[in-house]
């Protein structure tokens, strides 16, 4: 599981941090769990975020797959209401439109594009770049999201 955590200063994106929670499948899943809620309680607390973003469930052709990713979402999610902060939730599509301009991009266009856009070019875990991603979708959207409520 991935963690990226991007300022927006003046219209210009400044990386903060990102890191990645590795875990072994062979452990307790409950123990997992737990691990992931501390972890990102841990994050939001050290680097002081004001909200926090997560990619929304998406269909899985494993069933058993697509449960455990509920349950970490879950665990993520509760750790951030728990901190008292607001969560967003994006679809993989729309991440993707907001990093690249096409929702149908891949990972690798994916990575390409949060290294132009954070002037990081050794960024090698997916899963920290998918997080990253998630968290510039997040600073694209709030704007639009704010001038649409007022409108």
């Amino acid at each position: 599981m991935g963690i990226g955590i991007v300022d927006d200063s003046g219209g210009r994106y400044r990386l903060v941090h990102y890191d990645v929670l590795k875990m072994s499948s062979s452990e307790n899943i409950c123990i997992r769990l737990g691990k992931i809620f501390k972890f990102i309680k841990e994050q939001i607390k050290e680097h002081n975020v004001d909200a926090v973003a997560i990619e929304d469930v998406f269909m899985s052709v494993n069933a058993r797959s697509a449960l455990k990713l509920g349950q970490g979402r879950g665990a993520a999610i509760a750790a951030a209401i728990d901190a008292g902060k607001e969560v967003f939730e994006y679809t993989p599509r729309e991440i993707k439109k907001a990093i690249s301009s096409f929702g149908g991009a891949d990972k690798s266009q994916v990575v390409y594009m949060i290294g132009i856009l954070l002037g990081v070019k050794d960024i090698k875990s997916y899963d920290a770049a998918d997080a990253l991603a998630i968290s510039i979708c997040h600073l694209n959207t709030v704007p639009m999201r704010q001038r649409e409520a007022r409108a």
